[in-house]
């Protein structure tokens, strides 16, 4: 399987070290391209009069429409090593489509879809802005132990052979060479 294979494809299975090697990659690829285009920002703001801005300031002055294609080119990648993850494990990879789907459209709901939470008691209202990171927090660390720490299936599974190649047969014939004589 190439590594183009890996990026863009959804068929097949990859081993942990290519999860983690081509994830690292991404990961650093999409950091300085953001720090590339905050630079980019702070810069064109900077004016005589202007006062100047922290790198946060510059990330929230970025327009909603040049960093949603920079987030959803890396998305597919992303998800592509994911999903080839889960097959190794031999798991549906659906969790991992609702998972991404959940963690970036949470960033594009508006402020009036939550307006329902004013009816709630003010106990509860004082705990709900913990739930959610809480609960991304519980799903990331349980999808990073799932594809980034737990082997794979030994040997072939429904999505197809083990990228370990044939020699990683779940069990290995042993020969103990010939009978002893009696």
């Amino acid at each position: 399987m190439t590594t183009r294979d890996k990026l863009f494809g959804f068929r097949g299975r990859i081993r942990r070290q290519d999860w983690w090697m081509l994830g690292i990659l991404l990961g650093i690829a999409q950091v300085v391209l953001t720090f590339a285009l905050v630079s980019v920002v702070s810069v064109v703001h900077l004016s005589p009069s202007a006062a100047p801005m922290t790198p946060f300031e510059a990330l929230a002055a970025i327009p909603l429409y040049v960093i949603l294609p920079i987030q959803l080119a890396f998305l597919w990648p992303t998800i592509a090593l994911s999903v080839q993850r889960y097959h190794d494990r031999n798991r549906s990879a659906w969790p991992v489509l609702a998972y991404y789907v959940v963690i970036y459209g949470v960033d594009y709901i508006p402020a009036s879809a939550t307006s329902w939470t004013s009816g709630l008691s003010p106990a509860l209202q004082q705990v709900l802005p913990f739930v959610w990171p809480a609960t991304l927090f519980v799903l990331g660390l349980w999808f990073l132990i799932t594809l980034g720490f737990l082997d794979g299936t030994p040997g072939p599974n429904r999505f197809g052979p083990s990228p370990k190649g044939p020699s990683a047969a779940p069990y290995p014939k042993v020969d103990f060479g010939p009978p002893d004589p009696a």
